[in-house]
C-alpha cells in the first residue's frame, strides 16, 4: 500500500493537538481516528510501519480501519504481514510458514478450509504454550472437556478395567490420571515435545511419544480397548481416515471417545479461533463409513472462550 501524502501532523494539530511533531505515528493514529480523520490516521499508520514493518498493533488497527471504510480488499497483503508475525513469533519453521499463513488466513475469512490445521503451527502453539497451558485452560477457560469425556467413557466401559489406552493428542496429560483407573497400560502421543515433557510430569503414562495422530495411527500395529481424544479433533477437519485407523487399532468391543466443537452447518467448518467445529451428523457419517456405531452421546458445556461457553459433543464409539 503507497503512503498517503497527507501530513497526518497536521492535521493533528488542525484538530486542536498541541506538540504534533512529538507524537509517535500510532498514538496519532488512535487521536485521528477517534475524531474521524481516517485518512490522517491512515497516513500515520503507513509511516509507523514503512519504520516498523512487523508492527503488530500498527498491523492490527490499519485492518480494523480498512473494514472500518469499506476497503477489505485492501487487507490482504496486511493480514499476510501480521500472521507472518505471528508464526515467527511462536517458532514456526520457515519451510512451513506458507502453509502456516494459509491456515491463518482460512480461518480468518472463512475461505475454503484445508483438511486440517498446518502441523508446523500447531506444534509451535503448544510448545509456546506448554509451561502456562494447565493454568491458563483450567482457570480463564474453565476446560472441562476431559471430565465430561471421562464421564461417558465410565458409562461405557462399565465394570471394565485393565484396559490398554491410547490418548491422542495427550498435551500436558490433563486426562491421565482421570484415564489412569481404567489402564493396565496407558500410552500418549502428541506434536508439541514441551507438552509431552509436562505429561511425563505426572506419572501417570507408561510411554509418551511424539508424533501426529493419524500417521501414528497408521503405522501401528498395536491395539487398545480404549482410544481418547480430548479437544483434539478441533485441529482436524476431515475426520475419516483418522476414524478409519482409529477403527482398525481397536480390539473387538473396544471403544474410541472423543470431543468435537458443536458445528451448526454440514459437514466441517474452521472457525475464527483456527479451530474446526463438526456438525454431529457428519461424525456420525464418518464413524458409520469406518464401521463404528455410537455408544454415548452427549451435547455439552467444553470451555469458555471470550466469556461465553464453548458447546460441543461427547461422542463414545465402538467396533465391532
Amino acid at each position: 500500500m503507497k503512503p498517503s501524502p497527507i501530513d497526518w501532523r497536521a492535521r493533528l494539530e488542525a484538530c486542536g493537538f498541541e506538540g504534533a511533531q512529538f507524537v509517535p505515528p500510532t498514538y496519532g493514529a488512535h487521536v485521528l481516528w477517534s475524531r474521524r480523520e481516517i485518512l490522517a490516521a491512515e497516513a500515520a499508520l503507513n509511516e509507523q510501519l514503512e519504520q516498523q514493518p512487523e508492527d503488530k498493533d500498527a498491523l492490527k488497527m490499519l485492518i480494523s480501519l480498512l473494514r472500518e471504510s469499506g476497503r477489505a480488499h485492501e487487507e490482504a497483503p496486511l493480514r499476510r504481514r501480521l500472521h507472518e508475525r505471528r508464526c515467527r513469533d511462536m517458532g514456526v519453521p520457515q519451510e512451513a510458514l506458507d502453509t502456516a499463513i494459509a491456515y491463518l488466513e482460512a480461518a480468518e475469512t472463512g475461505s475454503t478450509p484445508p483438511e486440517r490445521s498446518a502441523e508446523a503451527y500447531v506444534t509451535a502453539l503448544f510448545d509456546v504454550y506448554a509451561p502456562s497451558f494447565d493454568d491458563s485452560l483450567r482457570g480463564f477457560l474453565a476446560y472441562r472437556a476431559p471430565e465430561r469425556l471421562m464421564d461417558a467413557v465410565r458409562v461405557a466401559v462399565g465394570e471394565r478395567r485393565e484396559l490398554d489406552v491410547l490418548d491422542l493428542g495427550c498435551g500436558t496429560g490433563l486426562a491421565g490420571p482421570l484415564l489412569r483407573p481404567f489402564a493396565r497400560r496407558l500410552e500418549g502421543i502428541d506434536l508439541s515435545t514441551g507438552m509431552l515433557a509436562k505429561a511425563r510430569e505426572r506419572g501417570v503414562y507408561d510411554v509418551l511419544r511424539a508424533g501426529e495422530l493419524t500417521a501414528e495411527l497408521g503405522v501401528s500395529r498395536a491395539h487398545h480397548d480404549l482410544i481418547v481424544a480430548v479437544d483434539v479433533l478441533v485441529y482436524i477437519g476431515a475426520l475419516e481416515l483418522l476414524f478409519e485407523r482409529a477403527a482398525q487399532r481397536l480390539t473387538p468391543g473396544g471403544l474410541f471417545a472423543f470431543t468435537v466443537e458443536k458445528g451448526t452447518e454440514p459437514g466441517y467448518r474452521l472457525l475464527p479461533s483456527a479451530r474446526y467445529a463438526h456438525h454431529l451428523d457428519y461424525v456420525r457419517s464418518c464413524a458409520s463409513a469406518a464401521g463404528l456405531r455410537p455408544v454415548v452421546e452427549r451435547e455439552e458445556t467444553l470451555r469458555r472462550q471470550a466469556g461465553q461457553p464453548v458447546i460441543g459433543h461427547v461422542v463414545v464409539l465402538t467396533g465391532s
